[in-house]
């Protein structure tokens, strides 16, 4: 029985070795007898496998190929893509990524990448469904970005539209960059460059799509638009409401989720009037830039003006926070109040996510690329509010799910009280945002 085992094997062995060297004495090419290419390696990698083999497979072995023959070239080291599930948010197909090893530094220059015509591929519903948006804003939105977008910034050959489908498509469902691959066929890696070089593009424009209002005439608009706000006009002066949230992001550079703060300043129209990123155990306010510059120059905002802000923030003369431990009926109510500003910055937030998909479970290389990203979804925020696109507000009228209110990720943040100025004006507005309250009931 023994030696009949033995026999089998070693058969089956020296079967396996005569079809390698029968197919490689061939010179057959990598993929079902094509001829190969490019002076790569002429021996076949995967000779069992035939063209009605499982689809999936074969794609993971081309991309397999692929990185082979990149890493011959110029191999670095990239992002590994989280080890984490993601859904496809118009599909709700689970998705397990495959960790990527090398792709090469230089983009292919001699491939021609084709037109990307999201358009005319999906039909009104379809387009919605995916890009969150409608095809008039869609083209409204590339139209702003469009300068942007000039051969000099580009690879060569790629049309601008392309890049900014590719990118928009990205963020709004939050495909993996292999699937995106497959779907537009296009090559894995010019997917993922081309999809980095619009985030690039954009951040290094940030200031052109958000801006913090330093002129006497935009400072006085800004606080012109809370006055006629129905619900926020009882606070007389108010400037903006700054927010915070925290993004557990998976950095391939530390090869773990890393919990990163957002904090953002929005205006009576919902727009990210300043945006800042850091990672959550390096986050104070004052440590930031608006939080510096409101510090050392009066003439950030109006006098008198303020901002408001939840109990992570510290209470100064410029912020306004509810009372952590409210002594009155009077102290509550103020904290009413105040929650209705609260609402205007959480609600920019939500908008945000139910827009731009790829903040729910946010991936990148590290903490300059997500800034990268998060700039750019808060410029795409801003133009989208501009245009006045209405997706989102019908989203949110079946969708009653707030990301900005997820309870799951509380922050350990407690801003202080502390602030003799900051105490000060708040009694103040106390005072009079109540009687002008109890003027207003009765």
């Amino acid at each position: 029985m023994e030696e009949n085992a033995l026999l089998t094997n070693i058969t089956t062995i020296i079967t396996k070795d005569i079809l390698i060297d029968e197919a490689n004495s061939q010179r057959k090419g990598i993929w079902h007898g094509n001829p190969i290419k490019n002076g790569y390696s002429t021996a076949l990698k995967y000779p069992l496998l035939e063209s009605n083999d499982d689809e999936d497979l074969e794609f993971f072995l081309k991309q397999q190929f692929s990185f082979e023959c990149a890493s011959k070239i110029e191999p670095t080291i990239v992002s590994v893509t989280n080890a984490n599930s993601k859904f496809k948010k118009c599909g709700g197909i689970e998705e397990n990524p495959r960790k990527r090893k090398f792709v090469p530094k230089s983009f292919n220059a001699n491939v021609r990448i084709k037109d990307l015509d999201l358009l005319n591929e999906f039909d009104n519903m379809k387009f919605e469904c995916f890009l969150h948006m409608n095809k008039m804003s869609f083209l409204k939105i590339f139209q702003f970005v469009r300068n942007l977008l000039n051969p000099t910034s580009l690879p060569f050959g790629v049309p601008p539209q392309t890049i900014f489908s590719l990118a928009l498509w990205k963020l709004t469902t939050d495909e993996h960059f292999e699937e995106m691959s497959r779907r537009f066929q296009v090559s894995l890696l010019e997917c993922e460059s081309l999809v980095k070089q619009f985030w690039h593009i954009m951040s290094e424009n940030y200031e052109t799509y958000i801006r913090w209002p330093n002129s006497q005439l935009s400072q006085k608009l800004e606080v012109q638009g809370f006055q006629q706000h129905n619900r926020l006009k009882i606070f007389p002066q108010l400037f903006g409401v700054v927010t915070m949230k925290r993004l557990d992001i998976f950095l391939a550079s530390e090869d773990s989720e890393i919990p990163v703060i957002l904090q953002l300043v929005c205006n009576a129209d919902q727009k990210v009037i300043d945006c800042f990123v850091e990672l959550e155990q390096d986050y104070t306010f004052e440590d930031t830039p608006i939080g510096q510059i409101l510090t050392m120059n009066e003439n950030s905002m109006p006098k008198e003006s303020y901002l408001i802000g939840n109990q992570c923030f510290p209470l100064k003369s410029y912020l306004i926070r509810p009372f952590s431990a409210p002594c009155s009926q009077r102290e509550q109510k103020f904290n009413r109040l105040l929650d209705l500003a609260l609402e205007l910055a959480q609600d920019s937030l939500d908008i945000m996510a139910k827009r731009f998909n790829a903040l729910y479970a946010l991936e990148a290389r590290d903490l300059q690329e997500v800034r990268k990203i998060l700039e750019t979804i808060c410029s795409l925020h801003n133009l989208s509010i501009a245009i006045e696109d209405d997706y989102v507000d019908r989203k949110r009228q079946v969708v009653t799910f707030n990301w900005a209110n997820d309870t799951k990720k509380l922050l350990n943040i407690q801003g202080s009280e502390q602030n003799p100025q900051g105490i000060q004006r708040r009694n103040e507005l106390l005072e009079q945002t109540i009687n002008d309250s109890l003027h207003h009931d009765s």
